[in-house]
């Protein structure tokens, strides 16, 4: 069925048109999160600068349309540049007349395919691990590992920058967690040295982390968990398939021996164009959790459309490993040429390519501009950085050019010029 596209102006139609009511003291929206969002909303949007869920109208490539406007998406997961390939729609559409749209049932009990284990297989093959499983996103894998093996008398301690769904897998698993200065080996050695009554600890770390674009220094935390009999958890969403010379990871990169990490956590929904997310390592150890893992047994399986993807994608990255120097020419180009227009990058070495800001304001002001201009750099603000941190999350991807990267820097430099102090830190 084809819907009308819904334009950004017309996304809370009637909700702030006015002034924003008070909210009741003990109502549901009595919170200090729920006041913050709702002040910022109601400020964006009648000043005509909200650009967050911006619907668009067909595939999410690099160039997307919103609002029937063509515009240029530089904050896009798809670092391989993978959406909208044939090769990935046709084993969908076949995947869907052999499967149907649904599997039924949980994993556990009627909710297991052929195009399940086959995709399990093929993660655990690329991965170098024993065994791989797979769940309906990468936040549901985190909490199912952290679920499933640490509790109270366990103990995390945490990279200061680790993911969110890290920060509450291990609230609700009611799991202590600490957490070391982020990036410093000496900070997580005094950390594991620091006097403690836990059964085990986890070390628990991004492979990329998703706001800065930097990489964990693998080498020195595998030596640290090692020399103090520690446990490792890496969290590789944004890694796996965008790091290392044929996209395998965090290990490859470093060239550490994959076994060196107890868990592999990672993302089916950025570079593996689909929706999903999965844990790798021993077979006993995924034995175990497809049997006491709550995401696992709970919640339905992912479809088989998107098992078919992929696997069929992780196979494509195989045969073109060329995606992912692509990919990171692309962050380059754009690094370099934002740097020459004085925007601050941060020290990413990754895909991803932070344009820091400072304030939400400036952060909010300079995707505004930009969307204007007929690009889509999504603003990142608190919760998900620290106060202060506000930044635009752009994005190198294998299917941005340098025709779109010259066309992005355009844009930047127009937004620069007209207003050369208010839109950056």
């Amino acid at each position: 069925m084809t819907r009308e596209p819904t334009p950004p102006r017309d996304r809370f139609a009637g909700l702030f048109e006015g002034e924003l009511p008070d909210i009741a003291e003990g109502s549901l929206l009595d919170t200090p999160t729920a006041r913050a969002w709702l002040e910022l909303i109601d400020r964006t949007v009648k000043a005509g600068d909200y650009t967050f869920q911006a619907p668009m109208s067909g595939k999410a490539g690099p160039w997307i349309t919103i609002d029937g406007q063509r515009m240029l998406n530089l904050s896009s997961y798809d670092y391989l540049g993978l959406i909208g390939d044939e090769r990935l729609e046709q084993v969908a559409v076949e995947a869907i007349r052999l499967f149907g749209t649904g599997t039924g049932g949980v994993r556990l009990l009627t909710g297991t395919n052929e195009l399940h284990t086959q995709l399990e297989r093929c993660v655990a093959d690329f991965k170098g691990t024993d065994r791989a499983m797979v769940f309906t996103s990468g936040f549901m894998a985190n909490l199912a590992a952290i679920g499933a093996l640490f509790g109270l008398r366990d103990r995390a301690v945490l990279d200061e920058h680790v993911h969110r769904s890290v920060i509450d897998a291990c609230r609700v698993a009611r799991v202590p967690f600490e957490r070391f200065a982020h990036n410093d080996v000496a900070s997580l050695d005094r950390a594991l040295e620091a006097p403690h009554h836990a059964r085990r600890t986890v070390v628990i770390v991004d492979g990329v982390y998703s706001m800065d674009g930097d990489l964990a220094p693998l080498p020195a935390i595998v030596e640290a968990k090692n020399r103090h009999g520690a446990l490792l958890m890496v969290d590789e969403a944004h890694s796996f398939g965008a790091l290392g010379a044929t996209g395998r990871g965090l290990d490859e990169y470093f060239g550490v021996p994959t076994h060196e990490v107890d868990i592999w956590m990672g993302s089916l929904s950025k570079s593996i164009p689909t929706a999903g997310g999965f844990l790798a390592g021993s077979g006993h150890l995924m034995a175990y959790l497809q049997h006491g893992s709550a995401p696992f047994m709970f919640s339905a399986a992912i479809t088989p459309a998107s098992a078919a993807v992929a696997a069929e994608a992780i196979r494509i990255l195989q045969d073109e490993p060329e995606r992912v120097r692509r990919a990171r020419e692309a962050a380059s180009r754009l690094r370099a040429g934002l740097g020459e227009l004085r925007y601050p990058v941060g020290e990413s070495a990754s895909a991803i390519v932070p344009v820091l800001c400072g304030s939400d304001q400036k952060a909010v002001l300079l995707a505004s501009a930009l969307f204007q201009r007929g690009i889509l750099a999504c603003a990142v603000i608190p919760p998900a950085v620290a106060p202060g941190g506000a930044r635009l999350r752009l994005c190198g991807t294998a299917a941005l050019g340098p025709d779109e990267t010259a066309t992005a820097l355009r844009a930047f430099a127009g937004v620069r010029e007209a207003n050369p102090e208010a839109v950056v830190a």
